[in-house]
């Protein structure tokens, strides 16, 4: 299930990759990013690696993370 503050950021469909989770107008899924991320490179390394995804639409992604994690600890919500 899609957040519903990513909806229309992120979109999944049975139909395209089986269902994975993909940026809006793309067939790059959101796991590619989060492997990025997790790999300790830039989100300009995923970005110049798939051009089809926008910085808006990547920056989203990680806003929201961050945000669960200010949750979790009881932060302040980035705006």
């Amino acid at each position: 299930m899609i957040p519903k503050e990513l909806r229309g950021i992120l979109v999944s469909t049975p139909d395209t990759l089986s269902g994975a989770v993909r940026f809006v107008g793309t067939r790059v899924p959101v796991q590619c990013l989060l492997d990025t991320l997790t790999a300790n490179f830039p989100v300009s390394d995923f970005l110049e690696g798939f051009p089809d995804v926008t910085p808006d639409q990547a920056n989203a992604v990680v806003k929201w993370e961050q945000n669960r994690a200010r949750e979790a600890f009881g932060i302040e919500l980035a705006s």
